[in-house]
């Protein structure tokens, strides 16, 4: 039986302090808002898997499969609610910051790997979603903390972050094999591979050709969404300087840090974390915005710890402190705003919520449109929740689905520019429409819906077969806040 030393017990008990604290970092707005687009896709996505759909068969998809069938266990459980991911999401966001702190100090000395827990805690904590990122980082630095004395393990973690988050997967599985050394490349990679092959192969067995296809293929359209980077903030806050500027923070961080590295003349574990924090380059350039920090901020902040405790320059090491102390005064600066200035809300009015909170503006709006809804369409009866238009479209509602306990008609949760912007795609959920013969459109005219962005979304299609269609056959009866209540004029 093996007998833990004072240090050890010491060490253990430091470390479930700090998931206590990263826990709280995370969860004190756990009941605020939602998330219309991101985190009603995921429900609705959840949804659709517990009662047995495939996604890409049965509905477009444009993630890997791991995160909605993840969340789809939530909704077999406990049924559909926007409190359960949450739970999970602090349990996540927590882990992920001790795992970053383990990964500092078992080369660094505990003042760097604490910096790096705040760093990482701040980053999960901000902003919270059910989406696939967290949880694949989540696997990724666990993957690397296996690495070094359990390859084969590592490995497989590496091959599950596949599953939630492609290229963050792979990402991680190179970052193992560099671990692991070469006597146990191998033992990391095969496990890695295994995993991802036999996770991924029944939905593209089911889904044949489409899964390639909406996975993939999407990617073509990708440069729709893509915003400038941020360079100059013409009349902002003071306030909002170190938010603005983060990206570009992050990316001066990658320099200083691979200035170190050429330093030192890196050994192979040296870059381990390489494949983590140059994907989240390409992630953070793909759309820079605050959703898209998480994963370099993580693994940059894990990287200019070890760095810093390493790097003999003192000018260097300093350079790398400041960046790894924005990085983490930019996460716990958010969330202390968050925490002084608690917004005015009211509960979600929908079954689903689970004490979820919204703005009362929209708490009211809801009150009226769920009744007068539901009492249009029996359960089960099909709802289409559409963006103010078809042909330019930037963000969707699937959430009102979820909170109207009503099906899609048609196969695209996805408002996406590129995809239900198409002639193809707008035939076929016009077919859809006059299949079910649904009932009802809830027109979504949020602000957020209706914002134009400088790139490619914010342009006109050109296609409005599906606009004409609802013009022709719904009749608008009511607006209550941001919906707008249309009924099919003939049944």
């Amino acid at each position: 039986m093996a007998v833990l030393t004072s240090s050890a017990v010491a060490s253990r008990r430091r470390q479930a302090l700090l998931l206590v604290l990263a826990a709280a970092l995370s969860a004190f707005t756990i009941l605020r808002d939602y998330g219309p687009h991101d985190e009603g896709l995921m429900l609705q996505w959840a949804g659709r898997i517990a009662s047995g759909q495939w996604p890409y068969r049965d509905f477009w998809s444009n993630y890997a499969p791991g995160q909605p069938v993840l969340l789809a266990g939530l909704v077999k459980v406990f049924g559909p609610s926007l409190l359960w991911w949450r739970v999970l999401r602090v349990a996540i966001d927590a882990v992920t910051a001790v795992l970053a702190y383990r990964l500092v100090r078992r080369d660094a000395p505990e003042g760097w790997a604490l910096a790096a827990w705040l760093a990482v805690a701040g980053a999960m904590a901000f902003p919270t979603g059910p989406g696939p990122n967290p949880t694949a980082v989540l696997l990724a630095f666990a993957a690397l903390a296996l690495a070094r004395r359990s390859p084969g393990p590592g490995g497989a973690l590496a091959g599950l972050a596949v599953l939630v988050r492609p290229e963050i997967g792979i990402a991680a599985a190179i970052g193992v094999a560099l671990e692991a050394g070469r006597g146990g490349m191998l033992r990391a990679l095969a496990p890695a591979v295994a995993v991802a092959v036999a996770g991924l192969a029944p939905f593209a067995l089911v889904a044949g050709g489409d899964m390639a296809d909406q996975t993939i293929g999407f990617l073509g359209s990708q440069d729709l969404q893509r915003l400038p980077f941020p360079l100059h903030a013409h009349g902002l806050d003071p306030n909002k300087l170190l938010e603005f500027y983060l990206p570009l923070i992050l990316l001066v961080g990658v320099a200083l840090w691979a200035l170190a590295l050429a330093v030192r003349r890196p050994g192979r574990r040296d870059l381990a974390l390489v494949p983590l924090v140059v994907l989240g380059v390409a992630y953070l350039l793909a759309r820079t915005d605050e959703f898209h920090l998480i994963p370099l901020s993580a693994a940059l902040a894990v990287g200019l710890a070890i760095a810093g405790a390493r790097t003999e320059n003192v000018v260097l090491r300093g350079a790398l402190a400041l960046a790894l102390g924005l990085i983490a005064l930019h996460g716990v600066e958010r969330r202390a705003g968050q925490l002084v200035h608690p917004p005015a809300q009211a509960a979600v009015p929908a079954p689903a919520a689970d004490g979820v909170r919204t703005s009362r503006a929209d708490a009211a709006a809801l009150v009226r449109l769920i009744p007068a809804v539901q009492r249009r369409t029996p359960h089960g009866e099909p709802v289409l929740v559409a963006p103010p238009r078809f042909d330019r479209v930037r963000v969707g509602d699937p959430m009102l689905y979820v909170l109207l306990g009503r099906p899609n008609p048609t196969r695209y949760d996805v408002m996406q520019p590129g995809l239900v912007t198409t002639a193809r795609v707008q035939r076929e959920m016009v077919g859809d429409l006059k299949r079910t013969r649904a009932p009802v459109v809830v027109r979504w005219v949020a602000g957020a819906a209706r914002e134009v962005e400088p790139n490619g979304s914010g342009r006109s299609s050109g296609v409005t077969l599906l606009d004409r269609f609802i013009t022709r056959n719904y009749r608008r009866v009511a607006r209550y806040g941001d919906y707008v209540l249309l009924y099919r004029a003939v049944r």
